[in-house]
């Protein structure tokens, strides 16, 4: 929706949502946009793939030619070992929008940034958001940049892009809706022999959970194990050896590891929780991607899920600074209509697999989960 005007809008958090949001707001005229970004340089990022169809996301935002001079690798599709010791492919040979891609997570989302940058954007660096407060306009956000003195900036609409740690949302009473977490473990593994890395993404069903891997720059692989907290303290899975001794119940990923060796010492861990916010809009404000909702990775549509939510919100927003008070609880409608979908879609993956009906893990991932309170 093109949009001329002066509207001070701030974004708090320079991931996927935040700066696809601050390029769909500037792509529509909005010219007084800024984002305030605490990221820190080295910090390692779990996900890893895009599917196909994030190409065309990428040139809705005018960026995908810049996008493929950052040189990331392509990803053809994925094969995977579920519901059955049978390999089945999700190939992107018939996709319209072409290829998938691996990412490198720190670079893709420093170019995030820069393209923001070019387009216009305001960018507070490693600056950490502190509070806010309502006024007539609009709020006034404080924020600090390392040890310097503290800042404030008028802001007449705030976006929340602050993945699932939602700094405003939560300031403005919102709460979050639980679903059933994950945790992963895993590990980075070097090649060292004749074999190319796979261009494919690969998935694996065990007894205790499932196995993921991902090519990375530079013939590297990640390899993680999602399961939940119980089975890692049980099995003692921050355990280098106890992860290793887990991975021969997985023949296929082990076999993918075979020309490889680990490049840490120690497996890393990360919580992979899944929640809606009860609420994710408010007077002048709106909460994006991982703030709003966060997904199961076996539906693999993080990154995607932040980027058409941030060109959304865009949208959303253009209709509310013209007077369309309505605007914001139809982007509510919408985003909690996607995450029902999307628990209907986790149930679907999660209930194909029939091998370990006594599996804790699988009795627990296959309960049905019902969205409450979402009004």
């Amino acid at each position: 929706m093109e949009q001329k005007g002066t509207h001070s809008i701030v974004i708090i958090g320079a991931g996927p949502a935040g700066c696809s949001c601050a390029i769909s707001l500037l792509n529509a005229g909005l010219s007084d946009v800024y984002i305030i970004d605490n990221a820190k340089g080295g910090k390692f990022h779990i996900g890893e793939s895009i599917p196909p169809d994030m190409n065309f996301l990428l040139k809705q935002l005018g960026v995908y030619e810049s996008f493929l001079e950052e040189g990331h690798e392509p990803c053809y599709g994925s094969c995977s070992y579920w519901g059955s010791p049978l390999r089945g492919y999700n190939d992107s040979m018939l996709s319209p929008h072409g290829h998938g891609w691996h990412l490198d997570r720190s670079k893709y989302n420093q170019f995030l940034v820069d393209e923001s940058l070019k387009k216009g954007a305001k960018i507070i660096k490693e600056a950490t958001y502190l509070g806010s407060q309502k006024t007539a306009t609009g709020y006034q956000i404080q924020y600090q940049k390392k040890r310097a003195t503290q800042k404030t900036l008028h802001a007449d609409f705030v976006v929340d892009a602050t993945g699932s740690r939602g700094v405003f949302a939560t300031d403005r009473g919102s709460y979050k809706i639980q679903g059933t977490p994950l945790m992963c473990v895993g590990l980075r593994f070097k090649n060292k022999g004749n074999r190319e890395v796979s261009k494919l993404t690969h998935l694996e069903s065990v007894e205790h959970g499932w196995w993921y891997a991902a090519r990375i720059p530079g013939e590297y692989l990640l390899v993680t194990f999602y399961t939940t907290a119980g089975v890692v303290k049980e099995l003692g899975l921050h355990d280098l050896q106890n992860w290793v001794y887990l991975l021969a119940d997985a023949p296929n990923t082990r076999d993918l590891l075979s020309q490889m060796e680990p490049v840490e010492n120690k497996v890393r861990g990360f919580n992979a929780v899944s929640f809606c916010l009860n609420t994710m809009v408010g007077e002048d404000w709106l909460a994006i991607g991982d703030t709003a909702t966060t997904y199961d990775p076996i539906t693999s549509q993080g990154i995607t899920k932040a980027t058409t939510q941030g060109a959304r919100a865009a949208e959303i927003i253009a209709y509310y600074l013209q007077g369309s008070k309505e605007a914001l609880d139809q982007y509510q409608k919408e985003v909690k209509a996607q995450y029902e979908y999307y628990l209907t879609s986790r149930s679907y993956f999660y209930n194909l697999e029939k091998r370990w009906k006594d599996s804790p893990f699988w009795k627990t991932m296959q309960a049905k989960e019902v969205l409450e309170n979402v009004q």
